[in-house]
């Protein structure tokens, strides 16, 4: 289909409510949300089209337009089109979703996925104009993921090769959850599954040292452990053992939330059993002071009642 009737009937569609998925809300007027914390912790998301700056992608194997590269013009000329075509459904629906409030056709989680449509669809489309080189050169720039690639990378002395293999692996995490909007438990769960294990894949592609700058980025806990470590003197082994422990602890509230035939009381008591278990194996690793409310590396541990 061309791409004008096919714009047309993507609007139909949208304006129609159908169902999809898409994490560009967060960057909409009315969307300014933080990331769930099971979901790489990015905070509000800027828009894949780029927020309005002129296209440009590095041509020449470099990231980040480094060296200046840009697209040919007549390719510039056709991403700015469609961008500008997304651009005005995606105004059209905001003003739809304002208008109609709580009576927006299946509410909030609706207009997200409709959203998500939107962005796929233009994904095809940029991708019908590039190269594959030049289409992952434009997303390492433009995209949400490339955009948290270089938050959390920052100035890192990684080769072109490993940003793109980091990249990959991000951006397939991001894809698999674009369009899942489940919060129970168990999906939490298996979100923070995977997310360690992408973590776990990054850790060994840019080594220990870039690693830790990746995570202080995306982790704010993290960043917060290694400022106490510092401060007091601990080894740098104990920031890694923190870590570990609140992601074992956060993975096991929700595999206990999760876990069916539990009554209140029940769940309640071992979700007060790990949260002990918790704290017992913090308070060897750090001064008892650390232990009290307010220290912004242990906000994850609940306090002792």
């Amino acid at each position: 289909m061309e791409r004008g009737p096919k714009m047309m009937v993507l609007a139909v569609i949208l304006a129609a409510g159908a169902i999809v998925a898409v994490r560009v809300w967060r960057a909409t007027d009315g969307g300014r949300e933080s990331a769930p914390a099971a979901g790489g912790a990015t905070g509000a998301r800027e828009k894949f089209t780029g927020g309005g700056r002129p296209v440009t992608a590095p041509v020449d194997g470099t990231t980040g337009g480094a060296t200046g590269g840009v697209l040919a013009a007549d390719k510039v000329a056709r991403l700015e089109k469609i961008r500008r075509d997304y651009d005005e459904i995606r105004t059209k629906m905001s003003a739809d979703y304002g208008a109609a409030g709580d009576k927006f056709p299946g509410g909030v989680s609706a207009f997200l996925k409709q959203l998500a449509l939107l962005e796929r669809e233009m994904h095809a489309d940029f991708a019908a104009v590039l190269t594959p080189r030049e289409l992952e050169d434009y997303e390492m720039s433009e995209s949400t993921t490339g955009q948290a690639l270089r938050r959390r990378l920052g100035d890192a002395a990684v080769t072109d090769e490993q940003r793109r293999a980091v990249f990959r692996l991000q951006r397939e995490f991001d894809d698999r959850f674009a369009l899942v909007f489940d919060v129970s438990p168990a999906a939490l769960a298996e979100r923070t599954k995977l997310q360690q294990m992408v973590r776990e894949k990054v850790r060994a592609l840019v080594g220990d040292a870039v690693f830790a700058t990746w995570l202080s980025a995306e982790d704010p806990s993290y960043a917060a452990m290694r400022t106490m470590a510092a401060q007091a003197g601990l080894p740098g082994t104990t920031v890694e053992e923190l870590w570990r422990i609140k992601n074992e602890f956060i993975l096991g509230r929700l595999e206990i939330a999760a876990q069916a035939g539990l009554t209140a009381p029940q769940r309640a008591a071992m979700q007060a059993a790990l949260a002990d278990q918790a704290r017992s194996r913090v308070s060897v690793l750090v001064r008892p002071e650390a232990l009290q409310p307010g220290n912004e590396a242990l906000a994850w541990l609940p306090s002792r009642r």
